[in-house]
């Protein structure tokens, strides 16, 4: 088997922290979250809430309000 030593891995898929999360919900800042799809779409908004999708403090489902329509997003954290 071969060693990794070296290889830089380039992932086009953004990493969000729990406390930018909850430091957005709480100055009202409109945010755009990166979905993992093929075709890189995104969701604009404001953070109306955060909770947890399974435990492990990682994993959050959050809703974005964009004019006056509420999306619940899966967002994994650092």
């Amino acid at each position: 088997m071969g060693t990794l030593s070296g290889m830089v891995v380039n992932s086009k898929v953004p990493v969000y922290s729990y406390e930018w999360l909850c430091k957005k919900m709480q100055d009202r800042g409109r945010v755009a979250i990166i979905l993992h799809h093929p075709e890189g779409s995104y969701i604009r908004g404001v953070i109306n809430g955060i909770r947890p999708e399974d435990g492990s403090g990682n994993n959050w489902l959050v809703t974005i309000n964009d004019n006056l329509v509420n999306t619940e997003v899966y967002v994994r954290t650092s």
